[in-house]
């Protein structure tokens, strides 16, 4: 019952587009349009004149082929609001290497990828009221975090440099800080280091390969 139902469907559809009638015997010979391939024809095909069956699967192949010229967003990029390549445990092992090598072990608290806002100034707030870590080391710090990437444009997408904090783009320096050298922080980079969770965030984002 399920095999004449299929098949009247089809004959329905193919009266409707003006399809040609194929019989089974034709069905190496008559040539057809994508829209009126005869769902008889499909086996006879492959078991009789395999050299055909890209007319069966003409339609198909069209489609995959232009799902693979159109590949999913990058990550680390605008297209993905610079969601990181890497994983958060895997960036701050490298992160921490690093530092391992440039800064003294007093400052290694800030080798991490801190993104959480709230975390991040309290990070920087206990080490600066206890003096643990000497801001002078802040250059090797950010050169570590970096890996030697420019991530300014992700710091100024996320408006690290927003007229309304008034610092221009002073902030983008610690973006780049292989670079823009930092030579001393002062006062006026109060700011920035306020937004330590998105300077981190763009620097996460920037590394692209272990």
């Amino acid at each position: 019952m399920r095999t004449y139902l299929n098949s009247f469907v089809s004959l329905l559809l193919a009266i409707r587009l003006n399809c040609p009638r194929v019989s089974r015997s034709q069905c190496c010979n008559v040539r057809w349009t994508i829209e009126c391939v005869p769902p008889h024809c499909v086996n006879y095909v492959l078991k009789n004149c395999p050299e055909r069956k890209m007319f069966l699967f003409r339609r198909t192949m069209s489609r995959d082929h232009e799902i693979r010229r159109a590949p999913p967003p990058k990550c680390g990029t605008a297209e993905t609001k610079y969601e990181p390549c890497t994983s958060r445990t895997t960036a701050d092992k490298l992160f921490l290497a690093c530092c391992e090598l440039y800064v003294p072990p007093e400052c290694h608290s800030l080798c991490t990828y801190e993104t959480n806002q709230t975390r991040s100034r309290a990070m920087l707030t206990d080490i600066i009221e206890r003096s643990s870590c000497n801001l002078n080391y802040l250059s090797g710090i950010l050169f570590c975090a970096s890996q030697n990437r420019d991530n300014r444009q992700c710091c100024s997408d996320l408006e690290i440099n927003a007229p309304q904090l008034q610092v221009g783009s002073r902030c983008l320096r610690m973006c780049d800080p292989s670079g823009t050298e930092i030579e001393r922080i002062t006062r006026d980079d109060a700011t920035c280091l306020f937004n330590w969770n998105v300077i981190m965030y763009c620097h996460h984002s920037g590394i692209r390969e272990m």
